[in-house]
C-alpha cells in the first residue's frame, strides 16, 4: 500500500502545484450561416440564383481552414490590437533583437490559431467560432472579430474575383470587337470586289432576280396555258354550238349575246311564218334572208373572237419565252458567280461566329460589373457570442481528482511490478487454485536457505520490504497444526480413519505422516497407524511396556475391524493411560484397561507406498482425507490425476498440507 500511497501524494502533490499557477480560461462561441453560392465568383440574376444549387462539400469543408487562416488572424489581431496581449504575444527575451510589426503580428496570428476553434455541425451549412482567453469579454470579441471579418474577406474575394473577371472578359471583347469589325470588312471588300449586291436580310440583288424572274415566268406560263386554252375553245366553236346555246363562259361577249339573241327571234319568227305561209311567200323570204344575213354576222363576230384569242394566246407565249430567256440568263450569271457566293458564305460565317462571341463576352462583363454593385451572399451571423464566465473551482477539483486517480493506477502498476521483480507467483496458486482445497498446514523442510544478494533493479522497489529470514521455520508448528485439525474434524466420530495421499512424489511424505501420527498419540488419542508396506509382522514406532493379556486380545481385535486389514500392516498405538493407584492389580482390571485404550483415529499412509495400489477400496472405507503436496514440485496434471481417483469422495477432503522445500 506504500506504493500506492506515496505516488498518489506525489501525483497530488503536482496536481496542487499547477492549480495554484493555473490561469482560468474562458470560452465563447459564435454561430455563422454560410451560403454555398456565396464562396464562388458564378453569375447570378436578378434573383440571387446561381447556374447550380448543388452544395460542394469540399469548399464548404475547407472553409475551416480559411477562417484559421494567417490572413484573418492577423486582421483580428490588428483589429482588436492584441499585439500587445500577454496571453498571444510571445515572451521577449533580453538577448533576442526587437521584432517588427509585421512580425509580432505574425507571431500573435500564430498563437491564436491554437485558441480559437472553428467545426461544423454535422453536414449542415452552420460553423461555430469558440476562441478562448482569460478574460470573458475579449474571448467574445474574439469569436464576432473572426466571423465578422471572415465574412468581409468573403466579400471582399467575390468583389475582387468578379472585378478581375470582368476586367478580363473587357479586354477580350476589345480584341473581338476589332476582330468582328475586320470579318464584316473582308466581307464586304469581297462583294464589292465580286458584284455581289446586298439588300440586306433579302440577300443579294441577283439572287432575288432569279427568284422574281421565276415566279414571273411561273405565272406567264399559267396565263400562256389559260389563253391557249381558251383559243383552242374558240377554234372549236361552231354556228350549231351556238344555236344550241353551248357558248364557252370566257367566250361569251356582249356582242355575241346581242346576236345570238336576236338570231333566235328570227328563228322563232320564221318558224311561225313558216306555220301559216307558203315556202314562196314574201315574207317568209324576207325572214330567211334575215336569218342568213344574221348567220353571216355571227359568223364574222366568231372570226373576231377567234382571231382576238389567238393574239392573246400568242402575246402570253411570247412573254413565257421572254421570262425563260432572262431566267437562263440570270442564272448563267449566278453560277458563274457561285464561287464567290461560296466565299462570301464562309466570311459571313467567320463574322457571324466571331459577332457572337463578341456578344457573349460583352453581356459577361456587363453581369461581372453588376456584381460588384449588387450584394447577393447570404452568408450571416446567426449567433453573436456573448462573455461567458464561470467558475475555475469545478476544474481545479477535477484536475485533483484526476491526479489521485492517476496516482492510484501508477501506485498500484508499481506494487505489481515489485512483485513480479520479487518473485513468480506462489508456487501453490498455480496448480492447487484449480482444487480449491483448503490449507491445513504448511510444514517446512530441509536446510537453511540465506536469501541472495537482490538485483539493482530490484533494489529499487524494495525499501518498506522486510528480509527473508536465515531459515524456514521449523516443521514442529506445522506438524502440530495439522495433528489439531484433524482431531477437531475427527471429534465425536470415533475410530474414524484419516487416508493420507499425496499428489505428485513428496519425498517426506511419509515421514510427516509418521510425525502426524506421533503428534495425535501425544495429544492422548488412540491410533492404528498402516505406514503402508505389507507385511505379516508389525513393528511399533514406539517401545513400551509389555502389554497384558487382555490387551493383545484387544489389539488384535481392533487390528481386525481396520480396513484392508488382511493386506496392510498395522501398528496400534492405544491411548496413553492416566496412571492407577497403588493396588494389585487383578483380571477384570486388565480388561477394564484395555476397553479405555480402544482406537480414536485409524491412519493409512497411502503416500506412494504399496497401500496405494488399493487405493479406490481405501477410499470408500475412509472418512476423511488428507492430500499431501510439495508446491515446489507439484503439476496440473499431478493434481488432476489426484483429484480424478478422489472421485465422489472429493467431500471428504479436509485439505491439503503444504511440504515446503527451500
Amino acid at each position: 500500500m506504500h506504493y500506492v500511497v506515496i505516488a498518489v501524494a506525489l501525483c497530488v502533490a503536482i496536481a496542487s502545484a499547477y492549480v495554484l499557477q493555473l490561469k482560468p480560461t474562458f470560452s465563447s462561441t459564435a454561430e455563422i450561416l454560410l451560403d454555398p453560392l456565396g464562396l464562388s465568383a458564378e453569375s447570378v440574376d436578378g434573383k440571387g440564383n446561381g447556374n447550380s444549387a448543388q452544395q460542394d462539400q469540399s469548399n464548404l469543408d475547407s472553409q475551416i481552414y480559411v477562417m484559421q487562416s494567417r490572413g484573418v488572424m492577423s486582421d483580428v489581431a490588428r483589429k482588436l490590437d492584441l499585439v500587445e496581449d500577454p496571453f498571444f504575444a510571445p515572451k521577449k527575451s533580453a538577448s533576442a533583437k526587437p521584432a517588427s510589426d509585421a512580425d509580432r503580428v505574425t507571431a500573435v496570428a500564430e498563437a491564436m490559431k491554437t485558441h480559437v476553434t472553428i467545426e461544423r455541425a454535422g453536414q449542415s451549412l452552420v460553423f461555430t467560432i469558440s476562441a478562448e482567453h482569460p478574460d470573458a469579454g475579449k474571448a467574445a470579441d474574439i469569436a464576432n472579430a473572426v466571423a465578422n471579418v471572415y465574412l468581409q474577406q468573403l466579400d471582399q474575394a467575390r468583389g475582387d474575383a468578379a472585378r478581375r473577371a470582368s476586367n478580363s472578359f473587357q479586354v477580350q471583347a476589345s480584341e473581338l470587337r476589332d476582330r468582328v469589325l475586320k470579318a464584316e470588312l473582308a466581307v464586304e471588300k469581297f462583294k464589292s470586289e465580286n458584284g455581289l449586291v446586298s439588300t440586306g436580310e433579302q440577300g443579294l440583288v441577283i439572287d432575288q432576280q432569279v427568284q422574281g424572274i421565276n415566279d414571273q415566268l411561273i405565272a406567264a406560263r399559267g396565263v400562256e396555258e389559260q389563253q391557249q386554252t381558251i383559243y383552242e375553245q374558240a377554234k372549236n366553236l361552231t354556228m350549231s354550238a351556238i344555236e344550241a346555246g353551248a357558248i364557252p363562259e370566257v367566250l361569251q361577249s356582249t356582242s355575241i349575246g346581242l346576236l345570238r339573241d336576236r338570231y333566235a327571234e328570227l328563228l322563232d319568227k320564221r318558224t311561225q311564218l313558216a306555220t301559216n305561209l307558203g315556202a314562196n311567200h314574201p315574207q317568209l323570204r324576207a325572214i330567211n334572208s334575215q336569218v342568213a344575213n344574221m348567220q353571216q354576222a355571227i359568223e364574222a363576230e366568231l372570226a373576231r373572237v377567234r382571231q382576238s384569242m389567238r393574239v392573246n394566246y400568242e402575246r402570253a407565249a411570247a412573254n413565257t419565252k421572254a421570262l425563260t430567256d432572262r431566267l437562263q440568263n440570270l442564272t448563267k450569271t449566278s453560277f458563274d458567280s457561285s464561287a464567290a457566293q461560296i466565299k462570301m458564305r464562309q466570311l459571313e460565317s467567320e463574322a457571324d461566329a466571331v459577332r457572337a462571341i463578341y456578344k457573349t463576352f460583352l453581356s459577361r462583363a456587363e453581369e461581372l460589373a453588376q456584381q460588384q454593385s449588387v450584394n447577393m451572399n447570404n452568408s450571416r451571423v446567426i449567433t453573436a457570442a456573448v462573455p461567458m464566465p464561470k467558475s475555475s473551482l469545478k476544474l481545479k477539483l477535477m484536475i485533483l481528482v484526476a491526479a489521485g486517480l492517476f496516482g492510484t493506477v501508477l501506485g498500484s502498476g508499481l506494487a505489481v511490478l515489485r512483485e513480479l521483480l520479487s518473485g513468480a507467483r506462489k508456487p501453490e496458486q498455480s496448480a492447487l487454485e484449480r482444487a480449491g482445497f483448503p490449507v491445513i498446514s504448511r510444514i517446512a523442510t530441509g536446510a537453511p536457505v540465506v536469501e541472495e544478494p537482490p538485483s539493482r533493479l530490484r533494489s529499487l522497489f524494495a525499501f518498506g520490504r522486510k528480509p527473508a529470514p536465515a531459515a524456514p521455520a521449523p516443521q514442529g508448528d506445522g506438524i502440530l497444526q495439522a495433528a489439531r485439525v484433524l482431531r477437531d474434524a475427527t471429534a465425536g466420530q470415533h475410530p474414524a480413519t484419516i487416508l493420507f495421499i499425496s499428489a505428485g512424489h513428496v519425498q517426506q511424505a511419509s515421514g510427516i505422516v509418521a510425525d502426524i501420527v506421533h503428534a495425535l498419540i501425544d495429544a492422548g488419542l488412540g491410533i492404528l497407524y498402516a505406514p503402508g508396506a505389507i507385511a505379516e509382522t508389525r513393528t511399533r514406532l514406539r517401545s513400551g511396556s509389555s502389554p497384558s493379556l487382555a490387551a493383545a486380545l484387544a489389539r488384535d481385535e481392533t487390528i481386525a475391524a481396520a480396513p484392508l486389514s488382511d493386506i496392510l500392516k498395522y501398528e496400534n498405538f492405544p491411548a496413553v493411560a492416566q496412571p492407577s493407584r497403588p493396588g494389585r492389580p487383578t483380571l477384570s482390571r486388565y480388561v477394564d484397561k484395555a476397553r479405555q485404550s480402544d482406537t480414536d483415529l485409524i491412519v493409512i499412509n497411502a503416500c506412494h507406498t504399496a497401500a496405494a495400489e488399493h487405493l479406490p477400496l481405501l477410499i470408500q472405507s475412509a472418512d476423511a482425507i488428507v492430500i499431501v503436496v510439495e508446491p515446489a514440485s507439484v503439476t496440473t496434471a499431478d493434481m488432476d490425476a489426484t483429484l480424478d481417483a478422489v472421485g465422489y469422495a472429493r467431500d471428504l477432503v479436509l485439505g491439503t498440507i503444504l511440504v515446503e522445500t527451500p
